[in-house]
């Protein structure tokens, strides 16, 4: 007989109990790294576990999304972005319409009239007819946490006992929606659930990672790729040796963490985002407590001065990419960007045996340029009212088909 708990950290499952129930898990399902999650995350953090004859045999772990939520914590954000609408120079004249069906249903989802929303952002009409989600990912997945000696049957059981104990979670708390942002298309046992569960889905984004298993050095790594891709390689490699000045080494987090939060901040101002860098000092120094031995931090150093860095974390399984900050004042910065983002992970992984250098989500240019491998992650939700979840679903259907024909020139 099962036994399911709402429990609210990672905290509450004894150490041994969680190690046993993830060591087969990548570093994302770790204790540490929830932890990181939860100091990070501004929303309150959700843990249902399931017990057997008091073994714990499943975990779903989520946080609730509000408005201070990030784009990928918060699927609203997500799916009311136009960003998913994945306009390409050539669609011009698709665009209005797209942009305007987009609204109409988000508006008809969130039973909003759009006269009376004007311009406000799909994120917040959303939120403000639905509710906020219950939000089921960690760093590019969305995936339920089951014991490694579970059986076929025993697998689906458990799933299915997690996901119906999240939709009453949802419908007990007032809360709007469960969502699943990041599921693999390979994972036929979620998705099969999520059905059954009444969910609706559809691909929104899609996660890049590099394959490392299987060579015994970088240099048979490289032996192994198409000829114009090794060139790159080496000739990217080879422009940051020969900057005057410029040098390559490893971090301490811990004791460089402000000037990290600064190269990070400067990056996401580049980009378009909002930062702060006395946050984003704090969350380092966490994560650099809370996982110490897996922190990399590559760093361009010029005349000894920090130019730019990643933050890197080493798994049993897989070398995750957490972050890449720049000083865009240096004029040359040379192929700073590529070493430290992917040849300098790509090497950790093959030292260390990791067979994939997971490199999160969106920007596929830049990673499919290296060889990265792209697959779509699908956003699947739930809500208690029918007709809001026909209408989600027709959004979702919008959405998930113009991401499905995008993420078609990453494949392969």
């Amino acid at each position: 007989m099962s036994h399911i708990s709402d429990l609210n950290s990672v905290d509450d499952v004894p150490a041994g109990e969680w190690e046993e129930l993830t060591h087969e898990s990548d570093i994302d399902a770790s204790r540490g790294f929830l932890q990181f999650r939860e100091f990070l995350e501004p929303g309150e953090s959700v843990l249902l576990t399931s017990r057997s004859a008091g073994r714990l045999r499943g975990a779903l772990r989520g946080v609730l999304a509000v408005p201070g939520s990030g784009l990928t914590s918060d699927p609203w954000k997500f799916v009311g972005s136009q960003a998913v609408l994945r306009l390409g120079d050539s669609e011009e004249g698709k665009a209005a319409p797209l942009r305007r069906a987009q609204r109409a249903l988000a508006c008809e989802a969130a039973g909003a009239k759009e006269e009376t929303e004007g311009e406000a952002p799909l994120w917040q009409v959303l939120s403000r007819g639905i509710g906020p989600c219950l939000v089921v990912r960690e760093f590019d997945r969305s995936e339920l946490l089951l014991h490694p000696e579970a059986d076929a049957a025993e697998a689906e059981s458990l799933a299915a006992q997690l996901v119906r104990a999240a939709q009453t979670w949802v419908v007990e708390k007032g809360a709007g929606a469960v969502a699943f942002p990041f599921v693999s298309p390979r994972d036929a046992k979620l998705r099969e659930v999520l059905t059954q569960a009444g969910f609706r889905g559809g691909a929104m984004t899609g996660a890049s990672w590099i394959d490392t298993g299987g060579f015994g050095s970088y240099e048979e790594f490289l032996t192994a790729l198409p000829s114009r891709r090794r060139r790159r390689y080496l000739l990217e490699e080879r422009r940051l040796q020969e900057v005057p000045g410029l040098a390559t080494g490893v971090a301490d987090l811990a004791r460089n963490a402000e000037r990290v939060a600064d190269l990070e901040a400067q990056t996401l101002i580049k980009h378009g985002g909002k930062a702060d860098g006395a946050e984003i000092r704090r969350a380092r120094i966490e994560l650099a407590g809370r996982l110490p031995d897996a922190v990399r931090v590559p760093t361009v150093e010029q005349d000894g001065r920090i130019i730019a860095c990643a933050l890197h974390l080493q798994g049993r399984r897989s070398v995750v990419f957490m972050s890449y900050g720049c000083d865009y004042g240096v004029e040359d910065r040379s192929a700073a960007y590529p070493w430290a983002a992917f040849y300098y992970p790509i090497r950790t992984a093959i030292t260390s045996g990791a067979a994939t250098v997971r490199l999160g989500l969106e920007g596929f240019e830049a990673k499919t340029r290296r060889g990265a491998v792209t697959e779509a992650r699908e956003l699947w939700v739930w809500t208690p009212d029918a007709v809001t979840l026909g209408r989600l679903g027709e959004l979702l259907d919008l959405v998930g088909e113009r991401s499905t024909a995008y993420l078609k020139r990453f494949a392969g």
